[in-house]
């Protein structure tokens, strides 16, 4: 019974990386499998040794903090919607690397069924680049409300842009560890890396444009191997990238205009976008920050309770202008700190603390203590924690799943008996 559930739950963890692009409900609900499968075979084992780490340690407090900033809302039931099952996020990442432990091909299949995903995700992507302004769906069928967004696979939500630039560096990753390093083994790994350039900077999603190249940077400062490859392989995609903009002036305009007008450093009445002076990223984006900065002021310590943005900002003293309410405030560590307060903040600061340390260790030490499969999935982290970005919904379970997806990897690597150094 116990290697039934075993096989189950690895093949959930195969399944997870095409299941991303379906939407937030199958991944979420095969992440919880995986963390029940886990949860009840290391209780019936009594394997306590995934539960005895800093990891767990750390994210057990935050959660259970999350909770008390729940119950002291205005709203409560609201809130607890996002933080009442938030542990099976935790449970997820350290069923991860349970079944790496219990299963010697998880990563080689995973790495399999990441590269599948990632050349659907290309092929479709290039559909949509092709037929931008032709058709209102992609490969699929799925609708496309805006021109200047490509969708998921299968789905509607335009976040194609974003799965691939958060999901590369563990794709090298898991790459890395599962294949020799030979010539032949990097052909593939290479085509993909520079369709990835190309299809995120199609995508118009700027956040996943600069997440790509924060990933690029962070990859060739830091991983000792590979350098010259991810080097070679960007310059590519960037002269293509440049030929294309040259020759396609809807992606001039849909990256590149459009980006500068909606931060007022141009002005352009043909885009309808209009902005007196420079912004944050955007007007509506300065609104969101704005508000939530304000209602921070009046919640300093506990903040006004996860989920909670999207109630507080129709409050007319936290009023800025009509672009100023939305369901979140588009940036993490500025939700972080009008819902959650001021300890919320020194949770996600730790982190960063002890993200820069160990990075900045690792480049200033002769013997570096990281791998190249290890650097990978710090630069997944790196992404995560990236401060000066436009995101997602702090507690969204699509971006969490993402999120936590590289974790169990990381923990197999620095905590599991059964990883051999490569």
């Amino acid at each position: 019974m116990r290697s039934t559930f075993i096989n189950i739950a690895s093949i959930l963890i195969y399944l997870l990386p095409v299941v991303l692009l379906t939407g937030p409900f199958l991944p979420d609900f095969f992440i919880s499998i995986i963390g029940l499968i886990f949860l009840s075979i290391s209780i019936k084992e009594r394997n306590w040794i995934y539960y005895r780490n800093n990891f767990f340690y750390f994210f057990i407090i935050v959660y259970f903090y999350l909770i008390v900033s729940s119950l002291i809302s205005e709203d409560s039931i609201l809130s607890l919607e996002s933080t009442l099952f938030y542990f099976r996020f935790i449970l997820f990442a350290l069923g991860t690397w349970f079944l790496i432990d219990n299963n010697k091909n998880l990563i080689k299949f995973f790495t399999i069924s990441l590269i599948l995903a990632f050349i659907l995700c290309i092929v479709d992507g290039s559909y949509q680049f092709y037929h931008s302004g032709q058709f209102e769906s992609n490969l699929f069928g799925y609708q496309n409300i805006s021109a200047n967004r490509m969708t998921l696979v299968f789905n509607d939500k335009q976040l194609l842009g974003g799965y691939l630039a958060r999901l590369l560096p563990l794709l090298f990753a898991v790459y890395i560890y599962s294949f020799p390093s030979n010539k032949k083994n990097l052909i593939l790994p290479s085509a993909i890396l520079i369709a990835c350039d190309v299809i995120t900077f199609g995508t118009g999603e700027r956040t996943a444009i600069a997440l790509l190249f924060i990933a690029t940077l962070s990859i060739v400062v830091l991983i000792s191997k590979f350098k010259l490859l991810r080097v070679y392989t960007f310059l590519i995609g960037i002269l293509i990238i440049f030929l294309i903009t040259i020759f396609n002036s809807e992606i001039k305009e849909k990256n590149i205009d459009r980006t500068l007008i909606q931060m007022g450093i141009t002005d352009n009445e043909s885009l309808n976008i209009k902005d007196d002076k420079l912004t944050i990223f955007s007007k509506q984006h300065e609104s969101h920050y704005l508000t939530a900065w304000y209602i921070f002021t009046d919640n300093k310590v506990f903040g006004s309770g996860p989920k909670t943005f999207r109630i507080y900002c129709n409050d007319e003293k936290y009023y800025t202008d009509k672009l100023g309410c939305s369901t979140h405030p588009h940036n993490t560590y500025i939700q972080i700190i009008a819902e959650t307060g001021i300890i919320g903040l020194l949770f996600i600061l730790f982190l960063v603390s002890h993200l820069c340390f160990k990075t900045f260790k690792h480049i200033y030490n002769k013997e570096k203590i990281f791998n190249d499969y290890q650097v990978c999935l710090i630069v997944c982290f790196i992404l995560t924690l990236f401060p000066f970005l436009p995101t997602q919904s702090f507690f969204n379970n699509w971006i969490n799943i993402i999120y936590y997806l590289p974790v169990g990897f990381y923990l197999h690597s620095i905590y599991s008996k059964t990883y051999i150094k490569k």
